[in-house]
């Protein structure tokens, strides 16, 4: 097999190859094992679930606390009539990220710290959402920021002290980026992937990624997507055999017998440092490319916690101007965020803690 990479000129041949064996449902992102997807409507049950596998004594007893602290603050942010439920799912988020972190052999300080801030400039400022922004910090070296914690398990970092604006945040979550687009006039920057293929032939295992030629978003995301370093790093066009479709391959990875599980993780990790996002939808997850520039991106989960760590703090502190942004130009925007998101990160979150997709029963194909 030909391993050189092409980058001018007509596309190379696509390797020839066969699919995978059960091949990890939701790779890139959860891929940790071969693991058929986890179909659940308690969510919450399946998580208690990891804990007690991976953990005992004191710090499963820990974890389980974080979860039903977590459960409760839902399931009272879940009544549309309560004005505080940005807060509710906050506090929500926080202690399930404490689960999750605990779960992943990472012990949090007694006193951990959100990690996560409201500068004071958003106060000095008219309140207008461009405007707005949220301020993270790096990763702790006693673990005791509880948000670059979050970034670390999603597998990013915070190399250091930045702030980030709430529309740049709202403007990367998959799940109201239609609404969003809208409402802001804005081009789409999510590329829909229609395929991940893990394929293999006797010696060698790659990816191919897959999109739809026709579509709209394909074609007002593609040539932006195909300018970033980290793409070009990763993906080499091929030729298609399908009328209809483009085609993408990695770089091989060996993998025959045994080694086929550590390509497979491998390339995990490669395809996902082009940055990978996912919308649970009503046909499972679905997967995506992003353009936002680099400097503005954070996993999609850490986007949808840290915009709610915003609203949240509003609630708190300065509710008279939550209901200014409830009634105007964004409202549309924080009333779809409000509805989908919370949902979107528990799932999420649960895939994460799993290494494996997981679902609602209603999102099976």
């Amino acid at each position: 097999m030909a391993k050189a990479r092409r980058r001018s000129g007509r596309p190379r041949k696509a390797w020839d190859g066969r699919p995978i064996t059960n091949a990890p449902p939701g790779f890139p992102l959860y891929a940790t094992s071969r693991d058929a997807r986890v179909v659940t409507f308690d969510v919450w049950t399946y998580m208690k679930h990891i804990a007690a596998k991976r953990l005992s004594g004191p710090r499963e007893a820990e974890a389980v606390a974080f979860l039903d602290q977590a459960f409760e603050f839902f399931q009272a942010a879940d009544n549309p009539q309560l004005a505080s439920r940005p807060l509710l799912y906050y506090y929500s988020f926080l202690n399930l990220t404490k689960m999750a972190i605990l779960t992943h052999g990472v012990q949090l300080p007694a006193a951990a710290k959100h990690g996560i801030s409201d500068p004071r400039a958003n106060k000095r400022t008219r309140l207008r959402l461009e405007g707005q922004t949220i301020r993270v910090v790096p990763r702790a070296t006693d673990h005791s920021q509880v948000f670059p914690e979050l970034v670390a398990l999603l597998g990013d970092q915070i190399p250091e002290q930045r702030d980030y604006k709430i529309i740049d945040l709202l403007a990367q979550i998959p799940g109201i980026h239609r609404t969003y687009c809208q409402v802001t006039r804005a081009k789409p920057c999510f590329l829909p992937i229609r395929c991940f293929a893990l394929l293999r032939d006797g010696a060698h295992v790659w990816v191919r990624l897959i999109v739809s030629r026709h579509d709209a978003d394909v074609r007002a995301t593609l040539r932006v997507l195909r300018t970033r370093q980290a793409f070009q790093r990763v993906f080499d066009q091929v030729q298609s055999e399908v009328t209809d479709e483009l085609w993408f391959e990695t770089g091989v990875r060996p993998g025959v017998r045994r080694g086929t599980d550590t390509a497979i993780r491998d390339l995990a990790e490669i395809v996902s440092e082009v940055g990978v996002w996912s919308i649970l939808t009503s046909k499972g997850t679905r997967f995506y490319l992003c353009t936002m520039p680099p400097r503005h991106k954070l996993p999609a989960l850490a986007s949808i916690y840290a915009v709610m760590f915003y609203l949240g703090s509003l609630t708190r502190y300065k509710p008279a101007d939550f209901d200014k942004i409830i009634t105007r130009r964004y409202s549309w925007i924080i009333a779809e965020f409000l509805r989908t998101q919370p949902l979107q990160f528990l799932y999420g979150l649960a895939s994460v803690l799993g290494g494996v997709q997981v679902v609602r029963p209603f999102a099976i194909v």
